[in-house]
C-alpha cells in the first residue's frame, strides 16, 4: 500500500514541477523555476513534515504521502544540477555563482522558516479544540 501512495503523490508532485517549470519563465537564461520550486519545497517540508504533521499526530502514510511522494518529486536536485551545468557551458559564471548561493542560502533560510512556522502551527489550538472550549465554557455558565 505504501508504494501505491508514494507513487500516486509522486505523480502530483512531478506534475506540479511540470507545470511550474513550464510556466514560469527564465529570466536571462536563469532558471528561475527549478530554483522557486526547490525553495518553496524545503519550506513545505520542514513546515509539514518536520514540525505540523508529526506534532498533530499525522498518520505515517500522511507524512509519506506528502514527503516521500509529492514534496520529493516536487523538487529536485537534478534539475538543480542540470541548470548549473547549463550555466557553467554557457560561461555565465556570475549567474552560477548566484543561483548556487541562491539555491543552497535560499534553502537554508525556507527551512528555517518553515521550521519556525511549523512549531507555530503546531503550537496554535486548533479550531476544534477553541470549539469545544467555548461548549465547555457555556456549560459552565448555565
Amino acid at each position: 500500500m505504501n508504494i501505491i501512495i508514494v507513487f500516486i503523490f509522486g505523480i502530483l508532485g512531478g506534475l506540479s514541477r511540470f507545470e511550474l517549470s513550464e510556466h514560469l519563465p527564465k529570466i536571462g537564461g536563469f532558471p528561475i523555476a527549478t530554483l522557486l520550486i526547490n525553495l518553496v519545497g524545503c519550506y513545505l517540508f520542514t513546515f509539514l513534515i518536520k514540525n505540523y504533521l508529526k506534532a498533530t499526530n499525522a498518520k505515517a502514510r500522511t507524512i509519506l504521502a506528502l514527503g516521500t511522494g509529492y514534496i520529493g518529486t516536487f523538487t529536485t536536485f537534478s534539475s538543480f544540477m542540470m541548470d548549473s551545468d547549463n550555466l557553467l557551458v554557457a560561461h555565465s559564471y556570475g549567474l552560477l555563482a548566484l543561483y548556487v548561493v541562491l539555491t543552497v542560502g535560499g534553502g537554508l533560510a525556507m527551512a528555517a522558516l518553515g521550521m519556525y512556522h511549523g512549531r507555530l502551527a503546531a503550537a496554535y489550538p486548533s479550531a476544534k479544540v477553541l470549539e469545544e472550549e467555548a461548549n465547555e465554557e457555556r456549560e459552565e455558565a448555565k
